[in-house]
């Protein structure tokens, strides 16, 4: 589905809180004259027929409800034609998720700027549904199974690239970005920090921090040395120092593969 910047959306506010719908319909009223809000649902049950019976353009939808959350509104479909902006309260796991997959979110209370800015995304998004469904599946694959990551979403210019994560050799930090560098010597720049990064893969995953700025795949190391300074030898030559605080992890890692 392409939405034309210069039509109407129609639009369902799914909130569980009607203070929550409330301010958001009035916001969009005030800022946003081309959203046409068609129906609004305070839980994942109503909000699926609504979208069954309405098909908008746009989902807001609420994370957090009482019984089935906002992500089993997704679950539901297996083909996701419309858009969806996320709203929640809560910084978590899932939110993290959202951010890693490149999809719009809101944070309560809302702000009116950030409303803008998601809204000017939906408007410009022609022509790359398949690309944003792709996001929205690999978030709820991760979510749903609590499993490491497969992929994250990293920009290309107008685009939006799935990046594997089994074929990311390491991650390194550079002030509030980080640089991800894989198995076919592409690099990619996101604008995300070290330690989200750290929390958002896991302690389970093949993924370590060896100091404070790089992260490596343990699965890229072609060698290492055991004395000081440890030093890290990845597949493409690339060295690091792993420091003292973390060396002995990283050795016990090292040597249970």
């Amino acid at each position: 589905m392409q939405i034309d910047p210069y039509r109407q959306i129609s639009a369902i506010i799914v909130d569980d809180e009607q203070d929550g719908r409330e301010v958001l319909s009035h916001l969009l009223g005030v800022y946003a004259p081309n959203i046409t809000i068609i129906g609004q649902a305070e839980d994942a049950e109503t909000a699926c027929k609504l979208i069954d019976e309405l098909q908008p353009h746009l989902i807001f939808l609420d994370i957090q409800m009482v019984g089935r959350n906002g992500f089993s509104v997704l679950q539901a479909y297996d083909d996701i034609n419309f858009e969806v902006i996320f709203v929640t309260s809560y910084e978590q796991y899932s939110l993290t998720a959202i951010k890693f997959n490149a999809l719009d979110y809101l944070l309560k209370p809302l702000d009116i700027e950030e409303l803008k800015a998601a809204l000017d995304k939906v408007n410009n998004r022609i022509g790359t549904k398949l690309a944003y469904e792709t996001q929205i599946k690999n978030l709820l694959e991760n979510l749903e199974r609590k499993q490491t990551p497969k992929k994250i979403a990293v920009h290309l210019k107008d685009s939006v690239h799935m990046v594997n994560l089994n074929e990311v050799m390491y991650v390194e930090a550079d002030g509030n970005y980080c640089h991800i560098a894989t198995q076919h010597n592409q690099t990619f720049m996101i604008t995300r920090m070290l330690k989200e990064f750290e929390d958002y893969l896991g302690e389970s995953s093949s993924f370590v921090r060896i100091n404070k700025s790089v992260i490596t795949n343990l699965n890229f190391i072609s060698k290492y040395s055991k004395g000081e300074p440890c030093i890290l030898t990845m597949d493409n030559k690339q060295t690091f120092e792993v420091s003292r605080r973390k060396k002995q992890e990283i050795l016990d890692r090292l040597k249970d593969r």
